[in-house]
């Protein structure tokens, strides 16, 4: 249970979120406030976890700075997420067959939510760093297989 708490305290706060997407924008307190329409005062807060952003601000972040709504409310790293293009489902199946791969080339079974992660995570990357990433992703299971022996 101790590690349960612990995974949930280390997950960022809608409030860093936001503090991530405007320091990668570049703008004050000011311009992003007055970006999102709102006023000083309430981003301040927001950012330090004082108060909840109201939901009509995560259109305005989907719009303005391409950041997955759902990122913001569930989102657990402060790199910001770009989901608002359409989704290439052909790639997420071809990448969830490559991590499927992987892991039965190297003696891997791992639970459905550690391999959507995994597919996530790959998928979440930039296509051109995908063939990188996935050498990487072999490399660690090859290496993770080989502890288990």
């Amino acid at each position: 249970m101790h590690g349960v708490c612990r995974k949930l305290q280390e997950r960022s706060s809608i409030g860093q979120r936001i503090r991530a997407v405007r320091q990668q924008a570049g703008l004050s307190l000011d311009r992003f406030a007055e970006a999102l329409g709102c006023s000083r005062r309430a981003l301040i807060n927001w950012e330090q976890n004082a108060a909840e952003p109201p939901i009509a601000i995560l259109p305005r972040l989907r719009d303005l700075y391409d950041v997955d709504p759902e990122w913001i409310i569930r989102g657990e790293d402060l790199v910001p997420r770009s989901r608002f293009r359409p989704t290439d489902w052909a790639r997420f199946d071809r990448i969830a067959k490559d991590v499927a791969a992987a892991c039965k080339q190297v003696g891997i079974a791992f639970d459905d939510d550690v391999i959507t992660g995994l597919v996530r995570d790959l998928f979440d990357d930039e296509p051109a760093d995908y063939e990188a990433n996935s050498k990487q992703l072999r490399r660690t299971l090859l290496a993770i297989a080989r502890g288990k022996a």
